[in-house]
């Protein structure tokens, strides 16, 4: 079973990894370590729950237009890369962009996906809409620190 990752400050970024699945934000997130350790346990979490069997990275980003993200978060089909933007949210929310774009991912590597996703409403944004707040929810009912996701209010 995946435990807590390993962080390490490269650049501007932090990486925190678990084999070769990486988790990348940007330092000037300023989050600290109770927050780093939540988002990453999340993104385990998740892999674990869907599941999500290759390696993945997943960027969590303070600015959407050098990483391609139109609106809250992306999924690049094929590639098992997911960019969420996270500049003043709460860690609930971008928790749950997580959630939903790894859903996606899920989606891919079952085999789906077999053209583009539609952008709201339909099978693959209805499933990924619903996965991402059940995750949530399970992932905060797993251990008490982290209903710890609740209360941290802006990123």
């Amino acid at each position: 079973m995946l435990q807590h990752a390993n962080v390490i400050i490269i650049g501007k970024r932090r990486l925190i990894y678990t084999k070769m699945r990486k988790l990348y934000l940007s330092k000037n997130l300023n989050l600290d370590d109770k927050k780093v350790k939540l988002v990453s346990d999340f993104c385990v979490f998740c892999a674990s729950s869907l599941p999500v069997k290759k390696d993945f990275e997943i960027y969590v980003v303070n600015d959407r237009s050098s990483h391609d993200i139109s609106t809250t978060a992306v999924y690049h089909l094929g590639r098992n890369v997911v960019k969420v933007y996270a500049k003043n949210r709460a860690l609930v929310d971008v928790c749950r962009s997580i959630a939903h774009e790894m859903t996606h991912m899920m989606q891919d590597e079952s085999g789906l996906i077999d053209g583009p996703v539609q952008d709201a409403g339909g099978f693959h944004e209805d499933q990924a809409n619903a996965k991402a707040g059940e995750l949530i929810k399970l992932f905060a009912k797993s251990d008490n620190d982290r209903k710890a996701i609740y209360e941290i209010k802006y990123i």
